[in-house]
């Protein structure tokens, strides 16, 4: 479980980082990525638990990792998108300006991606996190990794409160 939260930190904060240059790179400064205050983007963290956890252990072929990467990660991205929708009244994203997309909601330029890191992810950087984590586990890690996930908790309630009541007072008025 503890190994699960400190992938889902990794995850969430490296996200939120490769949102903000890609952001940069395309000037588009109207707002912060994601829903949190905090820098975290949920959608990389639980991406991030399932390479770790789930596609690394299918595979150690690169093709076929890469392959699982880009349809489990733009599945779970395509989930996201309804679900901010609905439960916030949330868009994030659209892709009705890309080749290929479905539904606005992913398409296959950013698939492509998804599956690039995902391999590359699993191949290169997951070994070394799982190393550092194995050697660094200890009674400092493991606070550190509570205290991070509570806040990331913290700030999903809170902003899940605001979001709410804005689309609320939307429907009312």
């Amino acid at each position: 479980m503890l190994e699960s939260i400190y992938f889902f930190i990794i995850g969430a904060f490296a996200g939120w980082l490769l949102e903000c240059v890609f952001k940069f790179v395309v000037k588009d400064f109207r707002r912060t990525p994601g829903i949190l205050n905090t820098p975290f983007c949920i959608l990389y963290g639980l991406g991030t638990v399932v390479l770790s956890r789930v596609i690394n252990r299918v595979t150690n072929n690169v093709i076929i990792l890469f392959i699982l990467s880009m349809v489990v990660l733009s599945v779970m991205e395509y989930i996201t998108f309804v679900l901010l929708k609905k439960i916030y009244n949330v868009q994030l994203w659209s892709y009705n300006n890309m080749t290929f997309n479905i539904n606005e909601k992913v398409c296959l330029e950013f698939s492509l991606v998804w599956g690039l890191l995902g391999a590359l992810y699993i191949k290169y950087l997951l070994p070394i996190l799982s190393k550092f984590f194995q050697v660094a586990k200890g009674t400092a890690l493991t606070t550190a990794l509570y205290v991070l996930f509570g806040i990331i908790l913290l700030d999903l309630i809170y902003s899940s409160y605001i979001l709410i009541s804005e689309k609320k007072m939307l429907q009312t008025e």
